[in-house]
């Protein structure tokens, strides 16, 4: 979704006639100082401190994920250790090996762990020199099965607040994995993007542009102990959106990306690439990641990319005319979207997709330049409609395309599941709900000859959207009455006098809320496709408490949406118990942690000729000093940074003047050395 300063000029649009002001923010580099200190990351870890995941599950393989934190010499390549059992104490272990890293994959570990039995949950782990990683806990997909369980999930923001909606999906011991939809990070400045109230800053302190800048952010968020229980328990499907690169970002060009900020399709690929070493996705040539995963004839989970492969930009209007060339998914994911869809001879047929692609009209917002309802003025109407021009409603010809093969091809059970637009929707899958803007009826909505609501009759599928996980609703940015004025009128018949009387915007719009956050479960048995929606009570502080707020259900064959109350809680056979909360025990030998009130997480770029930037965490408050030395140990200068709270920080220096050669440094907290490290000058 666009950056949530759409939203406040929906505000302006709804309800006010003056204009909102940005007021610029200073963020001092000692940010975190006054608060109370919180450990930032767990010396128990070490040196696997951003734990540990799986992901991207077939009936044999599943793919595992770690990161190493080494103490020093991290520009030579490390071997890892692996193994794989169907008992959490490894008794019984079924497959091992070894993982050679290095800094040219930010010592990232990444195995296709091959030999596995279908529908089976095993434990995994890693060590490196005597120290072992946490254990977790992964599900291979199954081929024999008529019962499945996803949560359903996007759009985690780390300053917006406490990840607790990822806290209760790791607790969860009855879901076959994790469907993750996108903006897993954000790209954004620190306070560049919602607020900061719980203290919680990303590093590095600047948009991320470069290598060593998006590596660094991951690193930030995985470093949540929430995020990283939730990987450590389930497995994860995932995707990209826009934030893991930039904002509304295409194949050519993004919103958030400007000239000064270097060539795009650079920037484009760095993004891809670290996304690739961070994430327990199974690699693929030029870094593509639409796939299908099936859970034999039950199941066929196709994810698609609707950002980088081959989206071009968006209309200017939303009702410009479209022309062929104007498209979402490029012809060759097309076409192999088309033919999985065709050849599917699963029940159902869900596709992960990251925006939304359903109608959703809000021209009912239209407001003139004195701030007075103008609902048949097609410029008013055109300033709220184009504020969410960034969703497949602006590709018609292709989203057309796509249920015109549903439709003649016969294909039933068609799931959308949709993330992106922070908020909860259910809708009913059709071409043209409602037809709008109808100039013969001043440019009001009117009702399809193609769509029934009230029986479903037209609908080709149903579309699922999840909420944020924490980035910001409509209520954190226009606060809850006005939230609650726009769904009603987004949901239900708007009034509008003579000779009109009401008119209905979204009559395939069965379910809507604006202002929690969570997640949801999708529920698949052979009747029926259910989904139920759960928020967290706050993000301010990390809290362990959720509550169900709806559900819906698609009867087989039926292709539409009924609202439930209840939840499809019962009935699901359960995983094996919870992955251990800690790491196993070191190794006879080893030494006491040393890493247990700072380390340093990485040094970027490795060789360099211009900025290095060292990304460190602190667990106390303390004099902060990083001292250089050259290759026969001579101290060639000291950085001075100062007080620093608890927290994550980005130091860059400049080397450019330096001779070519290899270089050391060392991090000093409080006048002693907690960790040294090296670089190359090239």
């Amino acid at each position: 979704m666009k950056n949530f300063l759409k939203i406040y000029l929906i505000v302006f649009l709804l309800f006010v006639s003056g204009k909102l002001t940005a007021q610029s923010i200073i963020i001092d580099y000692n940010r975190n100082l006054g608060q109370s200190e919180t450990m930032v990351f767990n010396p128990e870890l070490k040196p696997f401190y951003h734990g540990v995941a799986s992901g991207d599950p077939l009936i044999d393989r599943v793919i595992i994920w770690t990161r190493i934190t080494p103490d020093s010499g991290i520009t030579t390549p490390k071997d890892v250790k692996w193994q794989v059992a169907t008992d959490s104490l490894f008794k019984s272990i079924v497959n091992s090996g070894v993982f050679t890293t290095s800094s040219s994959r930010d010592y990232t570990v990444k195995v296709d762990v091959t030999g596995l039995q279908p529908g089976t949950t095993y434990y995994y782990s890693f060590s490196y020199q005597g120290f072992y990683s946490l254990t977790g806990r992964m599900r291979t997909a199954s081929n024999n099965v008529n019962h499945l369980r996803f949560a359903v999930v996007s759009c985690n923001n780390y300053e917006a607040g406490f990840f607790n909606g990822f806290k209760k999906i790791g607790q969860r011991n009855d879901i076959d994995a994790v469907i993750h939809l996108g903006d897993y990070i954000y790209e954004y400045q620190p306070k560049g993007y919602g607020d900061s109230l719980n203290g919680r800053f990303v590093e590095p302190a600047r948009e991320i542009v470069s290598e060593s800048d998006y590596r660094t952010r991951y690193s930030v968020y995985r470093l949540d102990p929430d995020l990283r229980y939730a990987h450590q328990q389930q497995t994860f499907i995932s995707i990209w959106d826009d934030h893991e690169s930039t904002n509304d970002s295409y194949k050519d060009g993004a919103e958030n990306h400007q000239s000064n900020e270097g060539d795009w399709q650079t920037r484009k690929d760095i993004s891809k690439r670290v996304y690739f070493e961070w994430m327990p996705i199974r690699d693929a040539s030029s870094n593509a990641i639409y796939r299908k995963i099936s859970y034999g004839s039950m199941l066929d989970l196709i994810m698609l990319d609707t950002r980088l492969e081959g989206r071009v930009k968006p209309p200017s209007n939303f009702d410009d005319i479209d022309v062929p060339t104007r498209t979402m998914l490029g012809t060759t994911q097309y076409n192999w979207f088309i033919n999985n869809l065709k050849t599917s001879t699963a029940k159902w047929k869900v596709i992960g997709n990251q925006i939304l692609f359903s109608d959703m009209n809000v021209g009912f917002g239209a407001v003139n330049s004195q701030g007075q309802p103008a609902i048949t003025d097609i410029n008013a109407i055109r300033a709220v409609e184009n504020l969410f021009i960034d969703n497949w409603e602006s590709y018609p010809t292709e989203r057309n395309s796509i249920m015109d093969t549903i439709k003649n091809r016969n294909i039933k059970n068609t799931i959308f599941l949709t993330g992106d637009s922070h908020a909860s929707w259910s809708f009913d899958l059709t071409k043209k709900p409602a037809i709008y803007p109808n100039a013969a009826t001043a440019n009001l909505p009117t009702p399809s000859s193609s769509y029934t609501a009230s029986t479903g009759s037209g609908s080709v599928g149903i579309e699922l959207a999840t909420p944020s996980i924490t980035s910001a609703n409509f209520d954190e940015a226009i606060g809850k009455a006005t939230t609650a004025q726009f769904e009603y009128l987004i949901n239900n018949p708007v009034p509008v006098g003579p000779p009109f009387g009401s008119v209905v915007y979204n009559p395939h719009l069965k379910y809507v809320d604006l202002d929690r956050h969570g997640y949801f479960i999708l529920d698949l048995k052979d009747d029926s496709a259910q989904a139920d929606y759960f928020y967290v009570d706050t993000l301010r502080i990390s809290s362990n408490k959720e509550s169900f707020g709806r559900g819906v259900v698609t009867a087989n064959n039926s292709n539409r949406i009924t609202r439930l109350s209840s939840s499809a809680s019962i009935g699901k056979s359960l995983q094996q118990g919870q992955a251990p909360a800690k790491p196993q025990q070191k190794s006879t030998g080893v030494k006491e942690l040393k890493s247990n009130e700072a380390i340093i997480i990485g040094a970027y770029p490795v060789p360099t000729n211009g900025l290095m930037n060292i990304n460190y965490a602190l667990n106390k408050s303390g004099i902060i000093e990083i001292a250089i030395f050259d290759i026969n140990g001579k101290n060639i200068g000291t950085e001075k940074i100062g007080l620093q709270s608890s927290g994550i920080y980005t130091y860059s220096f400049d080397v450019s003047k330096l001779p070519a050669g290899v270089y050391f440094f060392n991090l000093i907290l409080d006048g002693h050395i907690v960790n040294n490290g090296k670089y190359i000058k090239s």
